[in-house]
């Protein structure tokens, strides 16, 4: 009776947790889409739109050949039910999510307890990294959710040969590499096949039932290979990213993936092998800890299998893990976010981690652990009381409210509440109050100094339409094709430029005199601070110097 108490009190906490970390999600789609990334992807799916052609891409009118198509696609018909907004760009992503996370508690039950298989889907939806990439949405949220869907399939078809399992599962692949390219295929053959190979499955490694998956893979992938022959692949006269003869499917299945690793790729940024390790020290947040010694327990137990004793009943988590965070920390251009497609799998170690010492084992070192673990989490909540307190002086009423709930709310769990799931508890509590504080509070304040998104809305509440709104020596951000919904034109031409009537520019605001003198009948519409948002600096949240920092855009009315 006591195990039935407990397992369903843990359900409980997991169904809350994630349906409370959903909320924080949800309060993320207000928040205006920052450049550049993600603002990109948003402008371009309205181009998309306006122009009704949906293989052949550009951005702001130009032949774009970089990310694969199904961001804009997803996007795309979000935006034909509910029009541009914040809203419709994100909730893709969102459904992505849920996705990712239905299907890490799928692949977590065919091999793992109930538990386990429970905090696999509470620690996925809980890890900084995924409240990040439902708000600053790029191509990973998709990439995540279709890479576990696809081993998820992959597995169960290993276990019950099932046709359906291998046709959805491959399925899953191709819309993987349609989010990303070639890591949404390469990815799961490392984990599948390396899972075989180590068990010494040989007749299912090498069944030639594998090659009708290619098929269906390709079936997926025709469209955008149509699209990228006929954009770029027949028009070897185009230039494109400075080339000319460039050919779209080679760079698609080829450049944009191993030439980063073979020097053929113009993208380097010179990082360290080690940085998407370090990066997934604060993404996979709060369970960080516990993702390493996860992982350092499956290597153990690896040598345990290698020596014949008993050792992981599956493999395809570790090597599907493993090998793909190899592959992308061997690339010659790297971001945070490109380490997030193994996260789930990572969940999944982590869990089964948790669950044994924990729940099962419980090894007297285990208090350690956690006394460990609650200290980071306080020193964190320490440091966060920086951010609500210094950056925004006079706006911070609301930010220092909630701090002080979730404050309260972190430490009655730890003293007080008597619940053999203090832990977890805490953890989930943890990471969602902070993600509500910076989704409801400081990303709101840091966002006024975007200056595409807020002269973009200035723009639209103004009557500006397509062809009367004009970038002059500023730049064209992608928020302000965006958030104005027209095709902002670009000129150097000052002389043309005040010769025009009833159009808007958007400016530096040094530039004001020089307009006014050639045009006194100019009416300012907005000023705006700008500051580019997703790389913050120490300079910039401080209030005393933070005007240093910020370019002086404005939107005025010819």
């Amino acid at each position: 009776m006591d195990h039935l108490r407990l397992e369903k009190d843990f359900s409980r906490i997991v169904f809350w947790g994630i349906l409370s970390a959903m909320a924080v999600y949800i309060d993320g789609w207000f928040i205006n889409i920052m450049d550049i990334d993600a603002a990109q992807y948003a402008a371009m799916t309205l181009e998309m739109l306006k122009k009704g052609e949906y293989l052949t891409f550009t951005d702001h009118g130009k032949d774009y050949l970089d990310k694969p198509p199904l961001i804009f696609w997803l996007s795309g018909m979000s935006m034909s039910i509910l029009g541009a907004g914040n809203i419709a760009y994100r909730l893709p992503a969102f459904l992505a999510t849920i996705l990712a996370i239905c299907s890490t508690y799928r692949f977590a039950i065919l091999f793992y307890s109930k538990e386990t298989a429970l905090l696999s889907a509470l620690i996925l939806a809980t890890l900084q990294a995924t409240f990040m990439i439902n708000h600053d949405v790029r191509t990973d949220t998709n990439l995540m959710a279709f890479y576990i869907f696809s081993l998820w399939q992959l597995a169960a078809f290993l276990e019950n040969r099932k046709w359906r399992n291998f046709i959805l599962g491959f399925i899953g692949i191709g819309f993987a590499m349609l989010a990303k390219g070639p890591i949404g295929f390469i990815a799961p053959v490392m984990g599948i096949f390396g899972h075989l190979f180590l068990k010494k499955q040989w007749k299912t490694a090498f069944n030639p039932k594998w090659l009708l998956g290619l098929i269906i893979i390709a079936v997926v992938l025709a469209p955008m290979s149509y699209g990228l022959y006929t954009q770029f692949d027949l028009h070897p006269e185009k230039l494109v990213n400075g080339e000319k003869g460039v050919s779209g499917l080679r760079f698609f299945y080829w450049t944009q993936s191993f030439g980063r690793i073979t020097g053929e790729s113009v993208w380097d940024n010179h990082v360290s092998p080690f940085f998407l390790s370090h990066s997934t020290l604060w993404a996979f947040a709060p369970w960080s800890l516990f993702l390493v010694l996860g992982l350092a327990d499956r290597i153990r137990s690896l040598f345990q299998y290698f020596r014949g004793k008993s050792g992981p009943g599956e493999l395809i988590s570790f090597f599907g893990l493993l090998l793909p965070f190899a592959a992308l920390s061997a690339s010659r251009y790297q971001l945070p976010h490109y380490a997030f497609v193994v996260y789930p799998l990572g969940a999944i170690m982590t869990a089964d981690y948790m669950v044994r010492i924990f729940y099962e084992s419980k090894p007297n070192w285990s208090r350690g652990l956690y006394i460990f673990q609650i200290s980071i989490l306080y020193i964190t909540i320490a440091l966060f009381f920086w951010l609500v307190w210094f950056p925004f002086p006079y706006e911070n009423e609301f930010g220092l409210i909630l701090f002080i709930v979730v404050l309260g709310i972190f430490t009655w769990i730890i003293f007080w509440l008597a619940t053999p799931h203090k832990l977890v508890l805490a953890c989930t509590v943890f990471i969602i109050g902070l993600n509500l504080i910076l989704n409801s509070y400081f990303y709101p304040n840091v966002l006024k100094y975007q200056a595409g998104s807020e002269l973009g809305i200035a723009a639209k509440n103004a009557g500006a339409r397509e062809g009367n709104l004009y970038s002059y020596q500023a730049g064209t951000p992608h928020s302000l094709n965006f958030y104005s919904q027209v095709l902002v034109k670009e000129t150097e031409d000052f002389i043309d430029l005040v010769s025009k009537k009833n159009c808007f520019v958007f400016t530096n605001a040094d530039l004001l005199e020089k307009f006014r003198s050639a045009r006194p009948d100019l009416e300012v519409i907005d000023y705006a601070g700008d500051y580019p948002v997703t790389r913050l600096k120490g300079k910039f949240l401080s209030p005393s110097t933070r005007d240093q920092t910020l370019t002086k855009k404005m939107l005025i009315r010819l």
